[in-house]
């Protein structure tokens, strides 16, 4: 249930980055992707029996979906702050 909630969140923000916030649209779509790569690796992580290969590439893709969100966050408050383009 919480993976739902977030992936909704991260896709909302994807649709509204690419119509209408173009300074963080990169970082966004990659955001976007690396979630729904992280839900088919969760669900193939369940299906398999916590297989070790699986699990590894589950966390790393983690760990790159939390990095992307942060650089998308920062990236959109330093335009909007602070007046400096994005990355």
């Amino acid at each position: 249930m919480i993976a739902i909630v977030g992936a909704s969140v991260v896709l909302v923000m994807l649709a509204y980055s690419v119509r209408k916030a173009k300074y963080v649209r990169r970082a966004a779509i990659a955001t976007g992707i690396a979630i729904l790569i992280q839900i088919l690796l969760g669900m193939m992580v369940v299906n398999t029996k916590l297989q070790a290969f699986l699990v590894a590439a589950h966390l790393l893709n983690g760990v790159v979906l939390f990095t992307l969100a942060l650089i998308t966050f920062v990236s959109a408050y330093r335009n909007s702050k602070l007046g400096l383009r994005a990355f």
